[in-house]
């Protein structure tokens, strides 16, 4: 299974990489850091599996059950849809004042998050579970293993370092 570095880093730079080349409308750095966050998010249930162990006293492992389903991506990704399409200009959350466009690309980026952790523990978990409707596991199509997993993260990390120099000139804020 990939490290939680690799889930935060291959978001991060992936929507990165979206929101420089591809996007025409630049959103915030602050929803590429939600979008690393919420690549991680499935793995929630790990400290879950825990706490609840340590409760109840009996060991309990929640891991990959209900959290790794696409069905949440899925869920996510038509609340941003939802969000798009109804006409309204902003919404009232709490007491802040939200426009619609930072409830789409907050709903997109988490979907998209969500999304990127199953198809990397998919395409790299020895045991290569996919689960599609949560608690009914099912079989990812040839996954990678382990093995390329260990400097995943460390090559990731170092094309989105070269990138950013390249792009944004970083050596200038040292």
């Amino acid at each position: 299974m990939p490290f939680a570095a690799t889930h935060v880093i291959l978001t991060i730079v992936l929507v990165d990489f979206y929101r420089d080349y591809i996007a025409k409308k630049k959103f915030s750095t602050w929803y590429v850091l939600i979008a690393g966050v919420a690549g991680l998010l499935p793995d929630a249930d790990v400290p879950l599996s825990d706490i609840w162990s340590a409760i109840t006293g009996t060991y309990t492992n929640f891991h990959r059950v209900y959290t790794h389903s696409l069905l949440w991506a899925a869920i996510l990704f038509v609340i941003a849809l939802l969000f798009y399409i109804i006409p309204k200009k902003k919404y009232q959350i709490f007491k802040w004042n939200v426009s619609k466009d930072a409830m789409v690309t907050f709903f997109t980026v988490v979907a998209f998050g969500w999304f990127l952790h199953i198809f990397l523990d998919c395409t790299f978990s020895s045991d290569g579970l996919l689960t599609v409707v949560p608690g009914v596991p099912l079989t990812c199509p040839a996954p990678i293993g382990n093995q390329f997993v260990m400097g995943l993260d460390a090559i990731i990390l170092l094309a989105w370092l070269i990138h950013e120099q390249w792009r944004h000139k970083i050596k200038d804020y040292v």
